[in-house]
């Protein structure tokens, strides 16, 4: 049996732009009812920071949206909850002590990882620790699982450790082969170990590391071209009119389309990159292909679990996504479980098929 976790990221745009009803929570909703219909639960990673913000504002936001961002999220978060789906963390730190004015959202933009929040290791556990036990009130379930905004899990030091002091199991930021190097985001995942489905980690998320208490999952990847992305879903969902045109144009920006030549475009179309199985950006066909031709898990990997990403501010065609779980709950070699049963997976005792049994039993 190889196991598959849908995993979403709960949030609107990096910039603070965007509309929690459109990108948030009615896309959570679409995407929940789906996977009921098939018995199989959603994994949510709730922007924990952006929540906070949405709350401390909440009388402003109010009175200049008509709606509040945060309660709208809470009340979804509980209800989904007893409905059988999962919660874990997200953190986006530029959204750490942000300001709310007239202008929208004043982001501390160079402020990307957990680690450059604190300068001891005290206050970065406690950090976790408060936005855990937040998200644990909202959702009535332990929260054992974590994501970095961006992927942006490095040096990752002072997060890791505070991750393990607060009994968190699971670490899943890492795009085996993806490297950024731009203005705000730095990270290396090339030399991570691509021959594992999952590896243990102490210091750094890339790094296997036998003495780690916390495991690492990567988002599951195929090495591609750079022009392998230029897909009609992938297009679609980054450029529709879902996406507010500030967040366009720093995508283009980021990239730097408008400014190369057409010899350095072709180059750089040319640089090989990690595929995500994105189920936002990939066909439902593509993604069963690339989940049945995974390769076998090592041997010392503990489960074969595949772990997949979306984002529902890209949850713009509903259609591809049923067609997706259909396919994949049509499969009976594949089973859709959450990130908290794979956590019951990966404790010591009984076999991964067992314990998986027991945990869907209770």
């Amino acid at each position: 049996m190889r196991y598959v976790a849908l995993t979403v990221d709960y949030e609107i745009f990096g910039n603070g732009t965007g509309d929690v009803r459109q990108h948030v929570t009615e896309p959570a909703e679409h995407m929940a009812r789906t996977l009921e219909q098939v018995g199989a639960p959603l994994t949510v990673f709730v922007e924990m920071e952006e929540q906070v913000a949405f709350e401390e504002n909440a009388a402003a936001l109010r009175a200049q949206l008509g709606h509040d961002p945060g309660a709208l999220i809470r009340a979804q978060i509980a209800d989904l909850a007893k409905r059988g789906h999962d919660f874990q963390l997200h953190l986006h730190p530029e959204w750490h002590r942000c300001a709310w004015s007239a202008d929208g959202w004043q982001l501390h933009r160079n402020v990307n990882t957990v680690d450059a929040l604190y300068e001891d290791q005290q206050a970065t556990t406690e950090y976790i620790r408060a936005r855990q036990t937040r998200l644990e009130n909202y959702c009535g379930h332990r929260v054992t699982s974590y994501r970095c905004g961006a992927f942006a899990a490095q040096p990752g030091r002072k997060l890791l450790h505070a991750l393990a002091e607060n009994e968190f199991v699971i670490e899943t930021s890492v795009v085996c082969g993806m490297r950024r190097d731009e203005k705000f985001v730095q990270l290396d995942y090339r030399e991570a170990p691509r021959e594992h489905r999952s590896w243990r980690v102490r210091e750094d998320v890339a790094r296997p590391d036998r003495a780690g208490a916390l495991t690492e999952i990567p988002i599951h990847s195929v090495m591609g071209r750079r022009f392998h992305q230029i897909t009609p879903q992938r297009l679609r969902a980054k450029f529709s009119r879902n996406v507010p045109k500030q967040g366009q144009g720093e995508m283009l920006d980021r990239f730097g389309v408008s400014k190369r030549r057409p010899w350095s475009l072709l180059k750089f179309l040319w640089q090989p990159v990690p595929l995500k199985l994105d189920y936002h950006n990939a066909t439902p066909r593509q993604l069963l292909r690339w989940i049945r031709s995974a390769p076998a898990p090592h041997r010392d990997d503990p489960v074969d679990v595949l772990v997949l990403i979306g984002h529902t501010k890209e949850h713009i065609n509903p259609r591809a996504f049923e067609e997706f779980v259909r396919l994949v709950a049509e499969d009976k070699d594949l089973k859709i479980v959450s990130l908290t049963q794979v956590a019951e997976m990966l404790r010591p005792g009984a076999p991964a098929s067992r314990r998986l049994e027991r945990h869907e039993r209770s």
